[in-house]
């Protein structure tokens, strides 16, 4: 069992998308690394599972879209896929991590969204088997992982699974710009889920009055992907929990004003 909830105290909460993905290559324990000195909450990173059933973080199916291979990732070895290169042309080679070394290098330091991939369509797609999100659930366990936890999915079925084998543990909604945020509350709430996290401009087009619906039925808002200072200084000034950027640097300092407000 790991500490699941984002306590208020520690409200908003600046998430590093893949780490400090601008300055380092994503999903790398370089750019979780970069996020930790940039004085990021939490580090958000993405499972998948490779041909032997170990949890790596990379975004993409296809390893191409990050690395010098080709191919999907359940098709590869943890083997085949630690001989790839993910620094993407940036210096030095950088390996892919496993779940287990990102979590070993964030363990105390920060907390962690664990973003699990298992999508309708994708030729890897195995609901309502989950072995993805049981092996994000395992690994958090056997590291003994010390700090926030959080698991999320665009596939419900994966964090419904989630709960079903720790219900102790926080799960998020993660929906596109597409989806109304209200839906997607309404199924959080009928889950019980911990966190809803619309894209955005969906949440933009929501507004204010929502995340304090959210807050009223006692779930937490999260938002990916934020940039631009203006608008994570909005969705804070909302009362919005939890912001995703690509660059720690520049929401770390906006976060820092709004708890000294609220203290």
């Amino acid at each position: 069992m790991v500490p699941s909830e984002i306590s208020r105290q520690t409200s908003p909460s600046v998430v590093a998308h893949r780490g400090a993905s601008v300055a380092y290559p994503e999903n790398t324990v370089e750019a979780f690394e970069g996020a930790i000195a940039a004085g990021a909450d939490v580090v958000e990173l993405d499972v998948r599972l490779t041909s032997d059933g170990i949890a790596v973080i990379l975004h993409d199916l296809d390893v191409g879209a990050t690395t010098d291979g080709t191919g999907f990732v359940h098709t590869m070895t943890l083997a085949d896929v630690k001989r790839l290169d993910a620094s993407g042309g940036r210096g030095s080679r950088v390996e892919v991590p496993t779940l287990r070394e990102a979590l070993e290098v964030l363990s105390g330091r920060c907390g962690v969204n664990i973003e699990v991939k298992n999508l309708p369509g994708e030729p890897s797609f195995d609901s309502p088997r989950e072995a993805a999100a049981e092996a994000a659930v395992r690994t958090l366990e056997d590291v003994g992982f010390d700090g926030v936890a959080l698991i999320s999915s665009f596939n419900w079925l994966s964090i419904e699974h989630v709960r079903s084998m720790d219900a102790s543990l926080a799960t998020g909604f993660l929906t596109t710009a597409a989806i109304d945020p209200h839906a997607a509350l309404v199924y959080t709430v009928s889950k019980g889920h911990a966190y809803v996290l619309p894209q955005a401009p969906a949440l933009y087009a929501a507004g204010e009055e929502f995340v304090r619906e959210a807050h009223g039925q006692q779930v937490s808002v999260g938002t990916w992907t934020v940039d631009d200072p203006e608008a994570i200084e909005r969705l804070f000034s909302w009362g919005v929990d939890a912001v995703a950027t690509n660059v720690p640097e520049i929401a770390v300092p906006i976060r820092e004003r709004f708890r000294s407000t609220s203290s």
